[in-house]
């Protein structure tokens, strides 16, 4: 008892945000409770405005990334000077464990899309924790696993699906980061924060393209598009034109 009250004393503030969002997450709701409590011990919260490179001093390769709250956009430049978009993560998502794992650097760049809380947590510790419990490096594999497998299933829909179905798969995707038991059947409307332009990215096509597809979607009463971010508002319409391959980054 003396033991658990000294931990809670000498855990950091943000230690129960973190904990939170690990828990709720659909990356990490599996992962037992106590690894759950020792990964989010590793973390601390950095506030991000718009824009901002995430983290702003640098780290990858030395860290992994949780968000905590708002967008991570990942990306890199293309000889053309554009951007290609990798992806959009939202809370509960991460990013840079397969860098700790192999201690590289990311060539992808990641920068806050609205202001974002992100939590940067130890690589050191991490790879200290696998080490130490077998059966989080087993869960850790996966998780890359899939990412790797999602990103693959990310380039067959921008090569074949529909506009409109692939759409609506990474909208859906989004809303399911954080808290995925309720985000999917609750009634109230999802709203996620990104721009057309940014989804234009991810999906490769135009803004334009996007900006017509979501005006028929919001004819439909399926989304509601606002100021910078779009309301999901009939989820069970939305899972009918999106399928059955929604994956979440």
């Amino acid at each position: 008892m003396f033991r658990g009250k000294q931990l809670q004393m000498q855990r950091r503030p943000e230690f129960a945000r973190i904990r939170a969002v690990l828990g709720a997450s659909v990356h990490f709701r599996d992962v037992e409770e106590p690894d759950l409590d020792h990964i989010a011990e590793l973390g601390r919260i950095r506030r991000l405005r718009d824009g901002q490179i995430a983290p702003p001093d640098g780290g990858h390769g030395k860290h992994f990334f949780l968000i905590v709250g708002g967008c991570i956009r990942l990306s890199a430049a293309t000889r053309s000077g554009g951007e290609f978009i990798y992806a959009l993560l939202g809370p509960g998502s991460f990013y840079g464990v397969g860098n700790v794992i192999r201690g590289i650097n990311t060539r992808a760049e990641a920068h806050a899309s609205g202001d974002t809380e992100i939590a940067v947590c130890d690589g050191a510790g991490l790879l200290a924790l696998l080490d130490r419990t077998p059966r989080l490096w087993r869960h850790v594999a996966v998780l890359l696993h899939k990412r790797l497998t999602h990103a693959m299933w990310a380039m067959r829909d921008n090569s074949m699906a529909p506009l409109r179905e692939r759409m609506v798969r990474r909208l859906l995707a989004l809303a399911q980061t954080a808290d995925a038991s309720r985000a999917l059947s609750r009634h109230t409307p999802v709203t996620l924060r990104l721009t057309q332009s940014d989804l234009g990215r991810l999906l490769a096509t135009s803004r334009s393209r996007v900006n017509s597809e979501l005006k028929r979607l919001e004819r439909e009463n399926l989304v509601e598009v606002r100021y910078r971010s779009i309301a999901l508002t009939d989820l069970a319409g939305l899972l009918e034109v999106a399928g059955s391959d929604v994956f979440v980054f």
